[in-house]
């Protein structure tokens, strides 16, 4: 009779690593940790929002370069309208949306790394 092996461990999640993924992505450190549903909820979100920021900083800097090139920049009006080619109210949505999802994704990291230190009832002896 051959004797079974147990299978193998899983191996340990480096929370470092998790952070630095975290911190360049977030979600990706929850990602990695297991928490997959997370972790790619909020990485989705934050590379929603980052294209979002800059389709609309790309836009207004086109539409710069039209005020700018386009025609005699003293004419009447035309000086004026550079004021309005940057969507700022956009850019600093994006902004703040970003920043957001950036710390919700950093409390549950924390809140993942807590949970894993707490022991489990069937760890005691």
């Amino acid at each position: 009779m051959l004797a079974k092996t147990p299978p193998p461990l899983p191996a340990t999640k480096n929370w470092r690593w998790a952070a630095a993924l975290n911190l360049f992505l977030p979600g990706a450190g929850l990602f990695y940790l297991g928490r997959r549903k997370l972790g790619a909820a909020l990485g989705l979100a934050f590379l929603i929002c980052l294209v979002g920021a800059l389709g609309a900083f790309l836009s207004g800097y086109l539409r710069y370069l039209n005020v700018v090139l386009g025609s005699d920049l003293m004419q009447e009006g035309n000086l004026e309208q550079i004021k309005y080619v940057f969507h700022t109210g956009w850019l600093l949505g994006f902004l703040t949306l970003g920043l957001g999802l950036h710390f919700a994704s950093m409390i549950a990291l924390s809140r993942a790394r807590k949970g894993s230190l707490k022991p489990r009832p069937d760890d005691s002896l």
